[in-house]
C-alpha cells in the first residue's frame, strides 16, 4: 500500500531567485517558519538543520539535491520513532514576473504521525512565504513546524 503524500502549489509575483533565497537564506526562512531558522549550504550531501526560536533542534535531515532557483529535494527527520521523511521544493518559471512553487512532502510510514501534524504546518509555511514575497510581511502562528 502506498502512503499518501502531501502536495502544496501556488504562485508567487516574485523570480526564480527571489523564491530561492526566501527558501535557503535563513534570515528569511525565520521570518515565515514559525520563526524557526532552517541553515545548510544547500549542497547536496550536507547537513540541513532546523531550530526552534529558543534554539532547540526541531528537525534535521540531508540534502539529496540541490539545484538553485529550481529544485530542492531534502530529508526531513523529526527526531521521533518514525523514519525520515522527504520534502522537495520545485520552483517553475511562469513569466510576466510569475513563478508556481510546489512543495511534496513523501515518503512517509504507512502510519505517519508525523504525516498528521506537518499537514497542519506546510499550508501556513507555504503562505508566509507567498505573503512575504510579495507584500514583504508573512503572518507568523505559534509553533515550529509539526509541533
Amino acid at each position: 500500500m502506498s502512503t499518501p503524500k502531501l502536495v502544496y502549489v501556488t504562485k508567487i509575483r516574485t523570480t526564480p531567485a527571489k523564491l530561492w533565497e526566501a527558501l535557503t537564506n535563513a534570515d528569511f526562512i525565520e521570518q515565515y517558519w514559525f520563526g524557526c531558522r532552517n541553515t545548510s549550504t544547500w549542497k547536496e550531501g550536507d547537513p540541513i538543520e532546523s531550530r526552534d526560536p529558543d534554539g532547540t533542534l526541531s528537525w534535521k535531515g540531508t540534502i539529496l539535491k540541490s539545484v538553485p532557483e529550481s529544485e530542492v529535494i531534502f530529508t526531513f527527520d523529526h527526531l521521533v520513532e518514525e523514519p525520515p521523511s522527504r520534502v522537495t521544493f520545485k520552483i517553475d518559471p511562469l513569466g510576466a514576473g510569475e513563478v508556481q512553487l510546489t512543495v511534496t512532502h513523501d515518503e512517509f510510514q504507512e502510519v505517519s504521525p508525523i504525516r498528521d501534524r506537518v499537514s497542519n504546518g506546510w499550508p501556513s509555511i507555504v503562505e508566509g512565504v507567498k505573503n512575504l514575497l510579495e507584500t514583504g510581511a508573512a503572518e507568523l502562528k505559534a509553533g515550529c513546524g509539526a509541533k
